[in-house]
């Protein structure tokens, strides 16, 4: 699932269209055209980083028009990267009640999960498979399973994992929580299984390496665990660890 907004039109075009709406009176300009081009400039802020330029963009597109659907969603995602949950909570709403998309469904989830209300997110979770298309499938399953991990439901987080994997064998985050699952239910077999085709699918990043060196010490591969190992160490210079550190953390 993506949290980012992407610019919908070119910035050409863009910066001709905030001129105008800057040079004109409210009387003179095409209320939804000016919101249209404000919410895209403010997507492109949301995208770089740039959150309080974004608000700025965001607030003059819904000067325009309060029904944009863009801003109010970027509205929503800069109160969340600003730790302004009440306010995040109210544009998520606004923006569903526009347009209940599969996307924003699984953006107002996961923001819910961040607060800890896992049952509200995942009633979310829900409403984005049942908005969304087969491709959104995946990641929707996907982000619940994380949810359910991260509020250490494990049983119920892998059910959905699993559910993900259905809809796409690759979904590279399925497949790094259920080794981790697997590797802490002791079942080193299935970890190794589900990490190796993690790897196959998707950069590893340290702590997902550091996980797969641990499964192979587990299983005994002190070759296989070094060569994980080489490239965590690779990646986090300064948190390297070698395989003495490992294995005696295991005892």
């Amino acid at each position: 699932m993506s949290r980012r907004l992407v610019a919908l039109v070119a910035p050409v075009v863009l910066i001709a269209l905030l001129s105008a709406a800057g040079c004109a009176t409210d009387g003179g300009v095409n209320r939804q055209d000016a919101a249209a081009a404000n919410a895209n400039v403010g997507a492109d802020y949301l995208h770089k980083g740039q959150n309080d330029r974004a608000r700025q963009a965001f607030q003059k597109a819904l000067h325009y028009d309060s029904d944009n659907f863009t801003a109010n969603w970027g509205m929503a995602v800069v109160s969340e990267r600003l730790d302004e949950p009440a306010q995040a909570k109210r544009y998520f709403k606004k923006t569903l009640s526009i347009r209940p998309a599969a996307e924003v469904y699984n953006s107002y989830a996961a923001f819910l999960c961040e607060q800890g209300k896992t049952d509200q997110g995942l009633a979310n979770f829900k409403r984005a498979l049942k908005a969304g298309n087969s491709g959104d499938r995946a990641d929707s399953l996907a982000n619940a399973g994380l949810c359910l991990y991260r509020a250490k439901r494990t049983k119920q987080a892998a059910q959905y994992f699993r559910r993900a994997l259905k809809a796409d064998p690759k979904q590279a985050k399925a497949l790094t929580h259920l080794a981790s699952i697997e590797y802490h239910a002791q079942n080193y077999l299935s970890a190794r299984a589900f990490i190796e085709r993690a790897d196959a699918a998707t950069k590893l990043d340290a702590a997902q390496l550091l996980l797969a060196a641990r499964i192979e010490l587990a299983l005994h591969d002190r070759s296989a665990a070094a060569a994980y190992l080489k490239r965590h160490n690779a990646k986090k210079p300064t948190a390297s660890r070698s395989l003495s550190q490992l294995e005696s953390s295991r005892q």
